[in-house]
């Protein structure tokens, strides 16, 4: 089969080329600048998805069967001041992809990623299901709610084989800064080198979030595009939530060093959400997805990697 995949250099994108790589598919992706290594059998076209004739070109080259779109700008806190970028990449970005695979490829089957924050401060007594109302609080959760009402559209409009996602947060070995779990572990890490004094400042220690591993979400998102129903939406989350104390607390058990946590309050505004987790029981139901990973264990593989990163010069 040939996949072809947006955003594939990223995060999630890296570990899904892994994972179908490892299924035998023949694997194509996407990349804003070529990366510094690239140690995947897959090739690259250097393609921004807001440049729509040089995507469907892609595609074209291509003639893929299977479409992951993952490409995306993906900083909530970011996207507060670069709100127009982040509507053209998410939003436009997903228009272009999907008007591409309906010209090129129109009986390809489609996976556009989205996202949980789309829900905003909707938690009530239990996870959230699928058919909750969505409200987007920053640019980043509106970008990706448009993207998922326009992939919907595509399915209804033009009978366009195409799933939708919304996951949740979601760590792991290879994440960048930019991201609470990695940000954390990285201090941590380098506290453990001596490179920093034991002390840790830290905020929003109650927040609690919906934590995932990477792996098991690329696989949820590998048994969606084949099993999924098309034009449903399908939440990838945990079932649970986890304070960022408490994420803090796990990596801090992998440092050898004593560290001191001094808690910094913050003013909540409009747009905070204190807690949100998802339910995953309709993907279960649909592909018989379960994670293969605890938060310990994700939360230590991160936790190693940045160790691992500590011995490239200028990691800092």
């Amino acid at each position: 089969m040939r996949v072809f995949v947006t955003g594939a250099t990223g995060f999630a994108g890296q570990h899904l080329t892994r994972l179908l790589l490892s299924r035998g598919h023949e694997v194509y992706g996407t990349c804003l600048s070529a990366p510094a290594e690239w140690d995947f059998d897959a090739k690259l076209f250097r393609c921004d998805i807001r440049d729509a004739a040089l995507l469907c070109s892609a595609i074209q080259d291509v003639r893929p069967g299977r479409i992951y779109h993952l490409a995306a700008q993906s900083s909530p806190s970011q996207s507060l001041a670069q709100s127009r970028g982040v509507y053209e990449t998410n939003f436009w970005g997903t228009y272009n992809l999907l008007e591409a695979a309906r010209q090129v490829v129109p009986r390809a089957r489609v996976l556009v990623v989205g996202s949980g924050q789309c829900y905003g401060n909707n938690q009530k007594n239990g996870p959230v299901n699928e058919s909750q109302p969505l409200a987007p609080p920053n640019p980043y959760a509106l970008s990706k709610a448009a993207a998922d009402m326009l992939a919907g559209q595509s399915y209804s409009r033009f009978g366009q084989h195409v799933i939708r996602v919304r996951s949740f947060n979601h760590t792991g070995p290879g994440q960048q800064e930019g991201f609470v779990c990695s940000d954390y572990a990285k201090r941590i890490v380098t506290i453990e080198l001596g490179n920093e004094r034991p002390l840790l400042r830290a905020r929003d220690l109650d927040r609690r979030r919906d934590f995932s591993d990477v792996r098991d979400v690329v696989r949820a998102y590998e048994l969606l595009i084949e099993k999924g129903q098309p034009g449903q939406a399908y939440n990838v989350a945990s079932g649970r939530s986890i304070s960022v104390r408490q994420i803090i607390q796990l990596l801090v058990s992998f440092c050898s060093r004593p560290i001191r946590i001094s808690a910094r309050r913050r003013a909540r505004s409009s747009g905070d959400i204190p807690t949100l987790y998802g339910s995953s029981r309709k993907l279960r139901r649909v592909t018989g997805w379960k994670p293969a990973y605890n938060i310990r264990q994700t939360l230590g593989d991160l936790f190693e990697y940045w160790k691992i990163r500590s011995r490239t010069k200028n990691w800092l």
